[in-house]
């Protein structure tokens, strides 16, 4: 009697052992709940994003990633890390638009389908080497990508939880924001094949009279901008009209050419100069412009307004969205299958 109960034992205890083996070697998904499943590849397009984010994260861009540090944290660590927090996030952002009552409407659905289509068009044989399947992509990188940006808007926008203010708007883009209009020279001709040829010393003196005229006439009142772009235009023998404007970040080292940005820096509103960059190789004339006006202006806009609210405010949305993802504790998740994935797959 004893040794059949033991007998019966050992084949329950089998029949369970291979049933939890046959879960486990389910590796098609990656994270599941009651409501939603996410594919291995939408979690393997999170570790390949991850491993380019920790890329621009290291000390030493001249030594493997994953021989370093990112965080104060083993490379490997953070990146698996990271990936899983993205791949949680899904079902984050799954219950916040369920709880906000939102959906995307038909046309947001086909702006995330042509956005997934124009980036795995160009990229889709790189990602199927990984193993990420094209609807896994589409939900990783396109269609939970416009789900944030919804509930973004229903939190942060006009009558949500966290709602700012059109005053509070204006005070962060004037304070990190500088206005400015320019005309441009280049320095170096280009040829029917894409080639550039640096002018001459003679040629790069005429660009500077040119431009140095102009800023002169300007400040004279003897020209306006728009005048000085026209005659640009005809000295260059261009079509496309030569009066830009723009506004940047001065303390993002990438907004502008650093001799742009360090001659807008010492100028005031309707100031005009001119400088020379090595970054483009070109001869610019620039006229600062009246920050105050021009924010007062986007604000009236629907789309620049959700511009300049995501650079306020995104960073900090998808840092709570992070801490939010990282606490959830009723999601299943696929160890087996995420652990049969190493971010030195990415190391070339």
């Amino acid at each position: 009697m004893k040794s059949w109960k033991r007998a019966a034992a050992a084949a329950l205890a089998a029949l369970i052992a291979a049933l939890s083996a046959g879960c486990s070697a389910d590796k098609s998904w990656a994270a599941k709940d009651g409501s939603l499943t996410v594919p291995i590849g939408a979690y393997i397009y999170n570790l390949y994003y991850a491993y380019s984010q920790a890329q621009s994260k290291v000390s030493d861009t001249s030594k493997a990633v994953l021989d370093q540090k990112v965080e104060n944290k083993d490379a490997a660590a953070w990146i698996r890390e990271k990936a899983v927090t993205y791949t949680k996030s899904f079902f984050l952002v799954d219950r916040k638009m369920k709880e906000l009552k939102l959906s995307l409407t038909a046309d947001e659905k086909q702006q995330a389908e042509q956005a997934g289509n124009s980036v795995w068009n160009t990229y889709s044989s790189t990602f199927e080497k990984y193993g990420i399947a094209q609807s896994s992509f589409q939900l990783a990188y396109a269609d939970n990508a416009y789900k944030e940006s919804k509930i973004f808007e229903a939190v942060y926008g006009k009558g949500g939880a966290k709602e700012v203010s059109d005053a509070d708007l204006k005070s962060f883009y004037t304070k990190t924001y500088t206005s400015f209009s320019y005309l441009r020279y280049p320095l170096y001709t280009t040829g029917t094949d894409g080639s550039t040829k640096a002018l001459s010393d003679a040629d790069k003196k005429k660009a500077k009279a040119v431009l140095d005229g102009y800023a002169s006439q300007m400040k004279a009142g003897k020209m306006t901008a728009q005048q000085a772009a026209d005659e640009l235009k005809k000295v260059l023998k261009s079509d496309a009209d030569q009066l830009s404007t723009a506004a940047v970040n001065l303390s993002d080292s990438t907004s502008a050419p650093q001799a742009v940005s360090k001659a807008l820096q010492s100028m005031k509103t309707g100031e005009i100069k001119t400088a020379e960059t090595t970054e483009d190789a070109s001869y610019y004339l620039l006229i600062k412009n009246d920050i105050q006006k021009e924010a007062g202006e986007k604000l009236k806009d629907d789309s620049s307004r959700r511009q300049i609210l995501s650079d306020y405010k995104w960073t900090e949305f998808t840092a709570d969205l992070e801490k939010q993802a990282d606490a959830l504790t009723d999601v299943t998740l696929n160890n087996d299958a995420i652990n049969s994935y190493n971010p030195s797959m990415f190391a070339a």
